[in-house]
């Protein structure tokens, strides 16, 4: 076991050493994991560019599992357009709510647009126009706005 002691008196740059290893530490296997979580999102991007969806999947559920905003839109899109042989709208769901709460702005967008068509448990216009707002501010998408304009306009009515 390290001593920090010098004599009597506490060693304060032993002790600051150690600290500052265990936090470089923990800052290395961060980066590490950021890096693998964006190489399995681009892994999976690149199955889905070659139709592989099954691939795609698996490569983004790993990367999602680190929170990482793009896989969990990508699965979204798998489950909203049935890439993988059934549409799967409250999984969709699920995963395009999972990247929005991460502040991923095309899946604000495609949340919002779920629930403007009422395709999912718990649509509405009010959240509909929510997510689309929250696109719009955080992307500056004007897509996002015009869904946006057309739902208030549909709410006033």
């Amino acid at each position: 076991m390290k001593s920090f002691y010098k004599g009597d008196a506490l060693n304060m740059s032993e002790i600051k050493r150690y600290f500052l290893s265990i936090a470089m530490a923990f800052f290395l296997v961060g980066t590490v994991q950021a890096n693998n979580a964006d190489e399995l999102f681009e892994s999976g991007y690149e199955a889905f560019v070659k139709r592989d969806y099954i691939g795609a999947e698996r490569h983004w559920k790993l990367a999602s599992k680190q929170d990482h905003a793009r896989a969990q839109n990508g699965l979204g899109v798998l489950y909203r357009d049935g890439d993988l042989g059934e549409i799967r709208l409250e999984d969709a769901a699920l995963w395009f709510t999972k990247s929005a709460n991460n502040g991923y702005a095309f899946a604000m967008f495609n949340l919002g647009m779920l629930y403007k068509n009422g395709v999912s448990r718990g649509a509405s216009d009010i959240a509909a126009y929510r997510w689309l707002l929250l696109a719009n501010t955080v992307n500056f998408d004007e897509n996002a706005k015009f869904q946006a304009d057309l739902l208030s306009q549909r709410m006033d009515r």
